[in-house]
């Protein structure tokens, strides 16, 4: 209420600098300009423990996990993987750029919402299956984590906020917004047909061993000794 009874916060008609300024906004009017400049620079700094969070989080699990791991497999030296991370580093702060010129205009608060939904469509199946479901192998994991991933970013592709908002198409191929209410449900049936498809040995030994590790998830048994890496 304080903002928009303030005229001096609109140009033609419209809150000045869209929706994702009216925190700043109400700072100016409650306390001024003191008040403002210390909003801002928790604003910044949180921005950019953000985003120097992310981009190691995303450099670290190329270079170490894809690189290292999937592509070499396990022969990387160290010196590679970290010329790999700078290479991932510089890479995933271009798309992060482009991404934040075509979303400029998006609400922050929205654009959460759609990463959550993402990130339960591709991680939360998969990890309730493997920690309940004595069926899950490994291929069906793939499957579900893989298919919730794709289809929910499709779905928040097609959906208004983007097909039409960002990319200027008349109409949305997608009538919702948040995809996490049809990309789960996908993701858990690919888990569980492409588990019970798999009729392979590797297959009947992970199914074999998760009574094991379903006991040690539950009580911590056997889990306090050290391991072996």
């Amino acid at each position: 209420i304080i903002v928009v009874q303030n005229a001096d916060f609109f140009a033609a008609g419209k809150l000045s600098g869209g929706g994702n300024m009216v925190a700043m906004h109400l700072a100016k009017a409650v306390g001024g300009n003191m008040l403002l400049g210390f909003l801002a620079a928790v604003a910044f700094a949180t921005i950019l423990a953000v985003v120097s969070g992310l981009a190691l989080a995303g450099a670290s699990a190329i270079s170490h996990d894809i690189y290292a791991r999937v592509i070499k497999k396990g022969t990387a030296t160290e010196a590679a993987e970290i010329r790999v991370s700078k290479i991932a580093t510089i890479c995933l702060g271009f798309v992060a750029i482009g991404l934040g010129i075509l979303f400029e205009k998006m609400n922050i608060a929205f654009m959460v919402g759609l990463a959550f939904g993402v990130a339960a469509a591709a991680n939360f199946p998969v990890l309730i299956l493997s920690m309940y479901w004595k069926g899950l192998t490994t291929r069906g994991a793939l499957w579900g984590g893989y298919g919730g991933l794709v289809s929910a970013v499709l779905f928040v592709v097609f959906s208004k906020s983007v097909w039409v908002d960002v990319i200027g198409n008349k109409a949305a191929l997608f009538p919702y917004t948040q995809p996490a209410l049809f990309a789960m449900p996908l993701a858990f049936l690919l888990a569980y047909v492409f588990s019970k498809t798999d009729s392979s040995v590797r297959a009947g030994k992970e199914i074999e061993a998760f009574d094991d590790q379903y006991v040690r998830a539950q009580t911590g048994y056997g889990a306090s000794g050290a391991a072996k890496h």
